[in-house]
């Protein structure tokens, strides 16, 4: 069974960087992500955290064509 991405709910993430790639050759990289929630377009909208522990909200819009991602884990998070 498929699990729904609920774009109201986030999904609790341990990453030490998420970079996404797009087509014009461009990149973003972003560090100590640890929250996403993911739109019905396709659309990112991620926390991160800054050493000091300020919290970053960032949007990734749909048109990537990969994310890397860097993270102890050794399996997918749904």
């Amino acid at each position: 069974m498929t699990q729904q991405l609920d774009p109201s709910k986030g999904i609790i993430l341990d990453e030490q960087t998420r970079t996404y790639y797009f087509s014009n050759n461009e990149k973003i990289t972003l560090t100590n992500v640890f929250e996403v929630k993911v739109s019905a377009s396709g659309t990112h909208r991620i926390k991160t955290k800054k050493p000091d522990g300020k919290i970053l909200l960032h949007i990734i819009p749909t048109g990537w064509l990969h994310i890397e991602i860097d993270t102890p884990k050794q399996d997918w998070t749904f």
